[in-house]
């Protein structure tokens, strides 16, 4: 049975000046971190309401100033599941890595998004070395992993743009040659700094045939595990596969009703420190997502999101094809 679980985050600021983050104007109005005390009032209720899994998210959780102490106290409340959704750069240093395993970590899902140092740095994070930097966190929570520690896994988590889109395959396989085992994709959403810009989201049309070489390879080559978020199951069928193979691979690796249970979502900072409290799936489909005026044919539609409302203001409805008994 998967774990109630509830992420918090914890501000905007960040170390990292990735262009398509979708705080990206708070994150440079440098806007203020969640009070520790507040942070603890938001792990008790959720843990009094039956959550026994905890996500920490920024911005860059590990720039919060109490984010050991956050950690601490959630493991302390009895959270089973302590995760960190982070960029990775600060668990290059082993010290810090070492203070957060002991304070209580299991899971860390780090944001690398390019295999290739000349991309990460450059191109997706905009920070000199800290492709290197990554690397070495990944190594040392990999570590801890090894040591017995860290028991809920280390992962990836790429953002999907155009710029790594057809380089999927050679990051796998560099996930692999790390030890990685949990590669998570998620198509870019293209909100704030980068609203309506082609040059960084491909259309589903030019994505889904990439996918799903990916997906086959992966299948066929290496067996990590491998999903996408932020994509509808019919797009698939614009790899040129059958209907019957589309579904099934969708199902396996799309399927976002499946892969992410509802998830109750925390912002203590927000309202001048009066909070914020939603749920993240009903947040997206009723704010953040749209369906084309062809989805409610589909025998998915009780449980597809649809796609993230910004993509429809690009590329509008018209690659979403209804799925009717198994054929589009």
């Amino acid at each position: 049975m998967t774990a109630r679980r509830v992420e918090i985050k914890l501000g905007d600021l960040c170390n990292n000046r990735c262009p398509f983050c979708v705080s990206a104007r708070l994150r440079d109005a440098k806007a203020p971190w969640s009070a520790l005390a507040r942070v603890r009032e938001e792990l008790e209720v959720f843990r009094a309401r039956g959550c026994d899994a905890v996500g920490f998210l920024g911005g860059e959780p590990t720039v919060y100033p109490w984010i050991v102490e956050a950690v601490e106290t959630a493991r302390e409340l009895g959270y089973a599941r302590v995760a960190l959704c982070t960029n990775g750069t600060r668990l290059s240093d082993p010290d810090f890595c070492a203070r957060l395993v002991t304070a209580g970590l299991t899971r860390v899902t780090v944001s690398l998004h390019s295999h290739r140092p000349e991309i990460e740095d450059g191109v997706m994070t905009r920070v000199p070395g800290n492709h290197a930097r990554k690397v070495a966190g990944l190594r040392n929570m990999l570590s801890w992993r090894a040591r017995g520690l860290m028991k809920d896994g280390v992962s990836l988590n790429p953002v999907l743009s155009r710029q790594n889109l057809r380089e999927m395959v050679e990051y796998l396989l560099f996930a692999k040659r790390l030890g990685l085992a949990d590669v998570r994709f998620n198509y870019i959403c293209p909100d704030d700094l980068l609203r309506g810009w082609r040059e960084w989201v491909p259309s589903f049309r030019e994505a889904a045939p990439e996918i799903v070489k990916a997906i086959v390879f992966n299948e066929r080559r290496i067996g990590l595990r491998l999903t996408f978020g932020g994509m509808p199951r019919c797009v698939l069928g614009w790899a040129g596969v059958s209907p019957r193979l589309a579904e099934t691979l969708a199902g396996r690796h799309l399927d976002e009703a499946v892969f992410d249970p509802d998830i109750d979502v925390t912002i203590p900072s927000a309202s001048g420190g009066r909070g914020d409290r939603f749920v993240w799936q009903a947040r997206k489909m009723d704010e953040l997502k749209r369906r084309g005026p062809r989805c409610g044919a589909c025998r998915h539609a009780a449980d597809c999101e649809g796609v993230w409302a910004t993509y429809a203001e690009i590329y509008g409805f018209d690659e979403l094809a209804p799925l009717i008994y198994g054929r589009p």
